[in-house]
């Protein structure tokens, strides 16, 4: 969980929110992980084929699954993780601090000139 607090108190830092005691800002932090947690998994669940939803959810019902085991059957069913998760990631950042990011492909052509 570490790289996800960070994440949001950079997040926190540049939206630069005055007047918040540690308390505040451990229970953001706290609120904010939860929230970028939900929309992670549902992005994943969302870019996961239409066939392998069935499947999926039949492996939710069963006793004694891992998070391990969830991760392994998403990542074998052709799901992309870390593209999705940092783009989810983004995305939340984007939206709480009321900024767009550029493009990658316009970040791209940038660098090469």
């Amino acid at each position: 969980m570490d790289e996800l607090d960070n994440f949001i108190s950079s997040i926190l830092e540049a939206k630069q929110l005055s007047g918040v005691n540690d308390d505040v800002r451990a229970n953001l932090i706290e609120d904010m992980r939860g929230r970028l947690l939900d929309q992670i998994n549902r992005a994943l669940i969302d870019s996961m084929p239409d066939d392998k939803i069935d499947q999926f959810n039949d492996l939710l019902e069963q006793d004694g699954v891992s998070d391990e085991q969830l991760q392994q059957f998403i990542k074998d069913s052709g799901v992309d993780i870390p593209t999705v998760t940092a783009s989810t990631m983004l995305r939340f950042r984007e939206l709480y601090l009321g900024t767009e990011a550029a493009p990658l492909e316009n970040q791209n052509d940038t660098q090469s000139e």
